[in-house]
């Protein structure tokens, strides 16, 4: 062996050198999404204040689920303004949720409505004549209906088509919303495993000894 230092090298690990990164969507519409998550959790509120203020449902017969609903809509937002502001990503959990229960509801009401159109409803009318005679002489004129029963059919048709279309577009854009949160619940976690990034540099931080083996001889090992 020559007196020259002989120098040991061990590779960096992987995991140790650059942590793997996430891929998700910082921006929405080239908004961020923490952003977009608070504006969407201010139109929800906006409604749910609405539907408040107008009160007709507080005198129907299904008052109290109204009220437990809302007050669980309320909570869930109330969430999702902790969950952006203090960087709590599970907190968002409940609003997605809340979201996918929405986007199912309204998809079910677009299905019915297309089912309405396109099979439609049959009445019966049954009418009992127990003397002739005596309907003859009790029967009132009446005046003819100023409007076609086509023109109303075609109104029927053209009104379940417009409230088909507006249910289906309640859907999509809910889908949106929810995929906009879940970019934000994304981004929640990864920004809370890079603040456990340093502790781990530490402890993957190289160590550098020296040992004396021979008088004229040092060996430089790394430690990984």
């Amino acid at each position: 062996m020559s007196d020259q230092s002989l120098v040991q090298r061990v590779p960096l690990l992987a995991s140790c050198s650059q942590p793997n990164e996430q891929i998700y969507n910082t921006k929405r519409c080239f908004v961020h999404v923490n952003y977009l998550s608070i504006a969407i959790a201010v139109v929800e509120l906006s409604i749910l204040i609405y539907q408040l203020a107008n009160g007709s449902w507080g005198n129907s017969e299904h008052a109290t689920v109204f009220t437990i609903a809302a007050l669980l809509f309320l909570l869930v937002i109330g969430l999702l303004f902790v969950a952006i502001f203090y960087r709590i990503g599970n907190l968002l959990i409940p609003h997605i949720v809340m979201q996918i229960l929405l986007v199912l509801c309204f998809l079910g009401l677009t299905f019915a409505t297309l089912y309405a159109l396109f099979h439609g409803a049959t009445f019966q009318l049954l009418v009992v004549i127990t003397n002739p005679q005596i309907a003859a002489d009790s029967m009132t004129l009446l005046p003819a209906p100023m409007i076609s029963t086509n023109v109303v059919s075609g109104f029927l048709t053209g009104l379940l088509v417009i409230f088909a279309v507006a249910y289906l577009l309640i859907a999509v854009l809910n889908t949106w919303c929810m995929y906009v949160v879940i970019d934000s619940y994304q981004l929640l976690k990864v920004q809370k495993s890079q603040t456990r990034a340093p502790s781990v540099e530490e402890y993957c931080a190289p160590k550098t000894i020296q040992l004396s083996l021979y008088p004229n001889q040092v060996i430089q090992a790394t430690d990984f």
